[in-house]
């Protein structure tokens, strides 16, 4: 099916910053190659960013829900501050993609369900062009 990409903005200001004019350009990129995984389920990234007090209250990427009638995972990732304005924001990004992908893959592997992981790396690898 599709990966899609997704920021919490906490704070209109953060809309001008560096990782969400990459977080699209890359989103842009991964719709263009969605061909590459029909019939898999939805991945679901929402990348969460800080700002003042608002953070989210853990590290990392987590899981945020599986909803089986759709057909989609919805995985978060906790965007670190010093990455909303780096020269790494846009390796970072598609390293927590992939990382998605992979997380995916062990969760799908759990409960069973087939998952062809590569196409969905093959996807990815298509925003690296």
């Amino acid at each position: 099916m599709a990966l899609f990409c997704a920021a919490y903005i906490p704070d209109q200001t953060l809309k001008e910053c560096q990782f969400v004019s990459l977080l699209t350009k890359v989103a842009a990129k991964l719709t263009r190659a969605r061909a590459h995984t029909q019939d898999q389920p939805d991945i679901d990234i929402c990348f969460l960013l800080p700002f003042g007090a608002e953070r989210p209250d853990f590290r990392g990427m987590r899981f945020h829900s599986w909803q089986q009638r759709q057909s989609t995972l919805k995985i978060e990732a906790a965007v670190p501050e010093h990455m909303l304005n780096s020269r790494h924001t846009e390796s970072y990004i598609i390293a927590a993609i992939e990382d998605a992908v992979d997380n995916a893959a062990d969760f799908f592997g759990e409960i069973k369900l087939p998952f062809n992981s590569q196409a969905f790396h093959s996807q990815i690898q298509a925003t690296r062009a």
